[in-house]
This record gives C-alpha cells, structure tokens and sequence, in this order.
C-alpha cells in the first residue's frame, strides 16, 4: 500500500512520486525524493546517517557528503527557513523531520508498493549532487561555457564477462537513451559513438569529431563477484575533468549499474540546464539481467545492419523476450530487426514487414510511451500499410515522447520528402543532423531530398562530402552514379559505380544492373543485361524496382509500367517515391502509373 504525507501546505504521494505545495508541483531529484519519504516515514525521530544511505542507495557505496547534498537540495525545495525549519541536522549522526507530519493515510490495496519493492529506483542517482555542484560553479564562473552538446563515448570493460563489447555499447546507449529526455541538452546517438568502440580515441579529439561541449567516458571492472564503474566529465576546450567519480553495485546488477549512472549525471545535467531532474518519476521495474543483456548483445548486433547481425539481433532479442516476456524494449528491438531485414532485401517486405507490425505494436502495449517503438511503427504504416496520416501520427508521437531522438526525426524528415512537402522535411533533417551530425545515412537521405526537389548540384555536393569522409560508406557513392545517370553523364555514372564492393566481380548483379540502366554506353549490352536481370526478378533473386528502372532506362513504357505493378504487389521500397523521384517521370501521368499512385494514397 503507498503512503501519503501531509506538513504544512505539503502533499507526498508516494506511489505517484509527487510532491505537492498548495496543489501546486514541486520539483525534486529522485534521490532527494526518497530521502524526503524515508524521513517522513519516521515521524518526528532521529534517523542515522547510515540507514538513510542504506535505505535509499541500498548496495550502492556512496559517501556522506552525497547524502548532505541531497539534504541541502530538500531545504531548498521546500523553502526552509530560520522561522520554517523541516528538516533537522543531529550533529554526527542524522536527520530527523522537524515539522509536524499528519499520519499517513494508505492508500487502496494494489495502487502502489512499498519501499522495498522498489529497490532499484531507490538505487539510482548515486552522485547526482557533487556533479550539479562542479556544473553549477563552472557555469557561474564561465557564463559563455554552457553545456549544449554530450557525448557519451562507449565504456571500457576490464575482468568483464563474454559480453565486452555488447556492454561497453549497451551501457553507453542505457545512458544516451536516459540523457536525451533532458530539455536544452543535445546527446550524440549510440550511432555516432560506437566508432570508437574498438579504437578509443583521446576524448578531445572525440569532442571535436563529434562538436560536443563535454564527453563523458568510463570504466567497467569486475572483481569477485562486483562491478565498479569510474566514469568522467571533460570539458572539450581544454581537457578537464569536471567531474570524475565511482559507483559499486553487485555484478548481477547491471541494469542498476545503468540507473545509477543516468540518474546521477543527469540530475547533475538538469540542474545546470535549468531543469530539475529526467522526466517522469515512475521507478522503472527490476529486470531479470539474463535479459538485459540479452538486449544489450541484439542491439549490439543489430546496429551493424549486416544479414548476419540483423539476424543474431534477432535471435538475442527473442532470448530476452523468453527471459522476460514483459520487457518492452526487447520487442521494439525484434520489431527493427524484422524492419531492415525487409528494407535491405534480405527477406521479402510481405513477409517481414507484418511480423515487425505485431511485434511494435506488442511492445507498445507493454510501454506505450516507447518512443522507438512508435518511430518503427510510423515506418512500417509508411511501406506496409500507406497510411500516410497514421505514418505521420506516430513519427510526430516519437518525437514528443524523446525529442533528441535522431532517427525519428530522420525518418520523419524522408516521409516529407516523399510526401513533397520538401520545407518540412529540411527542418527535420537539420534538426537530425543538430542530434546527430556525423551521420552518414542522415546526410545521405537529406542529399535525396535535394535529388527530389531537382537540385542535382546540392545533392553531389552533399553526397560528395559524405563519400570524402566517410569513403567505405558505399552508398554515398551508388547515390552519386544514380544522379550523374540521371543528368546524362553515363560514362561517369559508369565509373562512379564500378568502385562499389559490390560491382568488383565482372560477371554480377551491379554491373549488370548499370549496364542495363545506362544504355547510351552500349545499347545492345544493355538490351541483354537487362533480359538477364528481369529472369532473375521472376525468380524472386533481384528486386522489382530494378528492371522497371532498367525498362525506363529503355524507353520500354508498356514493360516499364508492368513492373511498376509488380512493385505495387511486392510492397517495393522504392515504390513510395513515385510522386516525387525523378526516375518515374516518363510515366508517372500515364492512367496506369496515376492508378497505382492512388492506390498508395498518393494522389
């Protein structure tokens, strides 16, 4: 049963985790929180020092001074006083509540839990208040060194288990995730880090490579059956540590170990940030932590976008889903392993695309406020059902839910695109790349924008960019051939192509492919290159779009048109940009081309 505590013109409700003065919101650290019930807990007597660190940090070392902060951020929160004392300090043993508390009131059997039962949110935060003051100090002193821009650089793991490298990231993408829900604060994606994964580099470096204000990076070492974390704040300008601090927990306590950190930088984040804590105030539930690593190794595997990692992803997302069928996060990862598997052509659309369906929506009803689950949705609505409108609610639902959210904003930046609402979506992609400025597939789609709206000298030059920095990045390089074939510049679209890795065999798909899509090199080679492909289409080994392109290429509008309807069937990906990309010009105003238009709500 949860506890309600009534002092002065206060209200606690602890299941709802609110702190009410005259009605109105008082905001508090979770950790200051949980003080703040423990005291109340105890009426008007002594509570020690040491029961209010076991309590509230349970099996998590932290020391006294952290404790007399969190009991400095409670004065101020509730306004104390000379003439309004609430909280006592006992010299050299604790705290006692000075004010008088009513008795607290239970609450309806089965609203809330007790204390104990919430061992991992009383868990977190374990050095929030030493940050806050560093930050707090540092912004005063130097006003122009406002901290905007975060990175969070994957973690070394020392003594570790056989999940390293599947923790080093999973632990780095726990605290982006956990970060980006902080107003004004800018956390670089899990996709723009895990670079320097297998290569760390030297964190200035990292900053600038990353244009972050701060880098926070860290150690994990086991040792006889615990984990200890050492983690640092480094000022990109100049190399100093901010803050640098270590937090214990047991070794089957990861998914705390995580908690622990978040809560604690972010609340030291918030502070300096004008905020006052993460969003929400609802302890998030205890794990089994088989299946949180679990999680952690599928999407270590899925951010590979291989076959074979979207497979093993898949594989570690269904294991933790076994382990604990409730865990949201794990079905949202299986959901995008079946999304790209389709989307690359690994599997066909038909068949991958309603798995991902039922398995977002599965992770939806055990959290509707997952904003990944709600972004993979909105790209499903988008190449399974063409429900535009739908797409659209659910990208824009991401979005609310975690606005730092890099590839909501990026997907929904390429469904305006697709949808010709061409400003929309540069607002969009800019504001992915403010998230996530590395990106290459960021970059790349915004290239297509341009590609859309005709602006082929924009669209090299972005793509240009990209293939110069990121060179094994190969569809950079594919999306240039594509734009110099469609300004007629065969012979360089020739070249451009043939330093792909998948064009290097002299007898293969692309170079039979580009031979068929540029039929001004060799007219006769073309003709059988794309005989040759369109077999192999049948077969079910090439897909559609590629010999309906070869037929336009061709000027064979009746062939051109059939395969525009084969691509309707098939669900192709390309489909979706009939109304804006280029490459359907010659037809799109035929009856039948406007037919299938309409057919995905596009007219």
């Amino acid at each position: 049963m949860a506890r309600c505590f009534e002092f002065g013109d206060f209200r606690l409700n602890e299941r709802e985790r609110t702190l009410l003065r005259a009605g109105v919101p008082v905001k508090v650290t979770p950790k200051a929180f949980d003080v703040l019930c423990v005291l109340l807990g105890s009426g008007n007597t002594l509570v020690e020092k040491d029961t209010l660190l076991r309590m509230v940090w349970g099996d998590v070392h932290v020391d006294e001074a952290v404790l007399a902060r969190a009991i400095s951020d409670l004065r101020k929160a509730l306004g104390q006083t000379e003439r309004q004392e609430w909280i006592e300090t006992v010299p050299k043993f604790g705290y006692r509540f000075a004010a008088e508390v009513h008795a607290p009131r239970m609450e309806a059997p089965g609203e809330a839990s007790p204390p104990g039962k919430s061992r991992l949110w009383l868990q977190a935060t374990v050095l929030a208040i030493i940050l806050v003051a560093i930050l707090l100090a540092w912004g005063a002193t130097r006003p122009g060194n406002r901290i905007h821009r975060l990175a969070v650089m994957p973690f070394q793991v020392v003594g570790g288990p056989a999940h390293d490298a599947a923790l080093s990231v999973g632990l780095a993408d726990a605290l982006i995730t956990r970060l980006s829900n902080l107003d004004g604060l800018v956390v670089r994606p899990l996709s723009a880090v895990r670079r320097f994964e297998l290569d760390p580099t030297d964190p200035l470096q990292a900053a600038k490579q990353l244009d972050a204000d701060v880098v926070l990076e860290g150690t994990v070492q086991f040792s006889e059956g615990s984990v200890r974390a050492g983690i640092r704040l480094i000022r990109a300008t100049d190399g100093k540590a901010l803050w640098a601090e270590s937090i214990e927990s047991q070794a089957n306590r990861l998914f705390a170990l995580e908690d622990s950190i978040a809560e604690e930088v972010a609340a030291k984040l918030a502070l300096h940030l004008q905020a006052a804590s993460l969003p929400g105030g609802t302890p998030r539930r205890e794990l089994n932590p088989e299946a949180h690593l679990l999680y952690v190794d599928g999407r270590y595997e899925w951010g590979k976008r291989s076959r074979e990692g979207l497979e093993r992803g898949a594989a570690f997302f269904r294991q933790a889903i076994e382990a604990e069928p409730s865990y949201a996060r794990a079905f949202s990862g299986l959901a995008d392993c079946y999304l790209l598997l389709g989307a690359y052509g690994y599997y066909p659309q038909l068949e991958m695309l309603p798995k991902a369906k039922v398995t977002a929506l599965r992770a939806l009803q055990l959290d509707p406020d997952l904003a990944e689950a709600h972004a993979t949705l909105g790209l499903i609505n988008e190449n399974l059902d063409w429900d535009w409108k739908e797409a659209e609610r659910q990208y824009r639902e991401s979005i609310r839910l975690a606005t730092n959210y890099s590839t909501a904003h990026h997907w929904y930046a390429e469904f305006l695109s697709i949808l010709g609402r061409f400003e929309e979506s540069g607002s969009e992609f800019a504001r992915a790349r403010e998230i996530d400025p590395i990106s290459p597939i960021v970059q790349v789609d915004e290239a297509q924008l341009y590609f859309f709206e005709r602006n082929y000298g924009r669209n090299l030059e972005l793509l240009e960019q990209v293939a110069r920095h990121e060179p094994s990045f190969a569809l950079a390089r594919e999306r240039i051939a594509f734009t110099y074939m469609m300004l007629g510049r065969e012979e360089d679209a020739f070249r451009t192509a043939m330093t792909l890795p998948d064009c290097a065999a002299n007898t293969g798909d692309c170079r039979r492919i580009w031979t068929a899509w540029l039929p001004r090199r060799d007219a006769s080679a073309a003709r059988a290159a794309l005989q040759q492909l369109e077999a192999d289409a049948l077969a079910g080994r090439v897909p559609p779009h590629v010999v309906m392109f070869g037929h336009l290429r061709q000027t064979h509008e009746k062939e051109a048109l059939d395969w525009l309807d084969r691509m309707a069937s098939s669900h192709a990906v390309w489909l979706i940009t009939a109304k804006v990309n280029p490459i359907f010009d010659p037809v799109r105003q035929h009856p039948r081309a406007k037919a299938v238009l309409a057919k995905l709500h596009l007219m």
